[in-house]
């Protein structure tokens, strides 16, 4: 991905560059602090004796069980990076035969803007573009262009 840093003359730092996709919502971190059950006087397994060590066991065999069946998997692994090198190469056919739109964006801490741009040196030169028309202080257009 090419990315750009721009200051404009209000001091604003901008970052410009191009995605493949539109930007995806971020999910909240999960708390892990407060992990296990809230039961009274139930401290873990070392308090357990016997029952402890029974879990303790089983919990071994399935461990034992799952990288034995993990080791296996790696057959499988090697197909889904071959998967995803053909998923890889169908974009950037799709990219360059078909002329789907890179997205161009030019973003502050407060104000972000995009603009489809059809072609890679299309997008780079929209991006020189914006770049000086920021660092000069110029109103940018919110409207999307397509070059």
């Amino acid at each position: 991905m090419f990315r750009r840093k721009v200051t404009g003359p209000d001091g604003r730092r901008w970052t410009l560059g191009r995605h493949w996709l539109p930007r995806r919502k971020k999910f909240k971190k999960a708390d892990l602090t407060d992990f296990g059950p809230d039961l009274p006087g139930f401290d873990g397994l070392d308090d357990l004796g016997i029952v402890g060590t029974i879990i303790a066991a089983v919990f071994i065999v399935i461990l034992a069980v799952f990288l034995a069946l993990l080791l296996f998997n790696v057959i499988a692994i090697a197909i889904e990076l071959l998967i995803v090198i053909v998923i890889a190469l169908i974009g950037v056919i799709g990219r360059v035969v078909f002329r789907r739109p890179w997205i161009v964006f030019a973003r502050t801490k407060d104000v972000a803007y995009e603009w489809p741009v059809v072609g890679y040196l299309n997008g780079r030169r929209r991006i020189q573009e914006i770049s000086s028309q920021l660092a000069l202080g110029t109103q940018l257009d919110p409207a999307p262009r397509d070059r």
